[in-house]
């Protein structure tokens, strides 16, 4: 049988006040990262829970998902 699956009232940002978003950053070529949730999002990529390169949602960056500048990123908001 599956486990019983846990309800998670707050995560521990909104518990600590802490600056965060819980949208997926998504880095672009030129540095710049875009929220998925919220358009008007001015939190730097490091303050989202997840990063994503904007090659993984087709965007037309050239060079889109550099791979070094995508895993500092990542290591950032983790």
């Amino acid at each position: 049988m599956p486990e019983s699956a846990v309800i998670i009232k707050a995560c521990a940002g909104c518990d600590q006040d802490l600056e965060h978003c819980h949208g997926t950053a998504i880095l672009h070529v030129d540095g710049i990262a875009d929220c998925s949730e919220d358009p008007d999002c001015r939190l730097t990529a490091e303050l989202h829970r997840f990063v994503i390169s904007c090659a993984e949602v087709d965007c037309c960056c050239d060079g889109a998902g550099d791979a070094p500048a995508l895993a500092a990123e990542q290591a950032a908001a983790s």
